[in-house]
């Protein structure tokens, strides 16, 4: 690991600790926006805690930078003349796709025009559902 991944981790780890602190204190609420969690603060702990928890993100993308830096070129380490060449196996072909629900809107993507009709069948079970669910439940 080097120096920036454990700096990163560090801040990380003092920054939850300074948001949990003012978590504790009321300094800072936490909310729910449909299923996505968020923190609002004010006061010295949240604003500890927030800039420690960014500069721990920045850290470790620039750690991860300074890895691919250190990455010898292949070029360069091996002469051409020993390189050794050999017959490339057998190709593997996969076939995928996925549904993306934005509340009611479904948006479907695969790799080729079948897989995305199931999943285009398969989505619609699914937000019929989820409505009979909810209606099934409000009553």
């Amino acid at each position: 690991m080097n120096s920036l991944r454990l700096l990163s981790l560090t801040c990380f780890i003092l920054g939850v600790i300074a948001t949990a602190y003012g978590i504790s204190t009321g300094e800072v609420k936490i909310g729910v926006f449909f299923i996505i969690p968020f923190l609002i603060g004010n006061g010295f702990y949240a604003f500890i805690g927030f800039l420690l928890l960014f500069a721990s993100f920045f850290l470790f993308f620039l750690g991860g930078f300074k890895e691919l830096s250190e990455i010898p070129s292949v070029i360069g380490d091996i002469p051409l003349e020993e390189t050794v060449y050999e017959k490339p196996e057998k190709k593997r072909f996969f076939e995928g796709g996925g549904v993306i629900l934005i509340g009611p809107i479904p948006i479907v993507f695969g790799s080729n025009w079948k897989i995305a009709i199931a999943l285009m069948f398969i989505a619609i079970i699914f937000i019929l559902t989820m409505l009979l669910l909810n209606l099934a439940l409000a009553e």
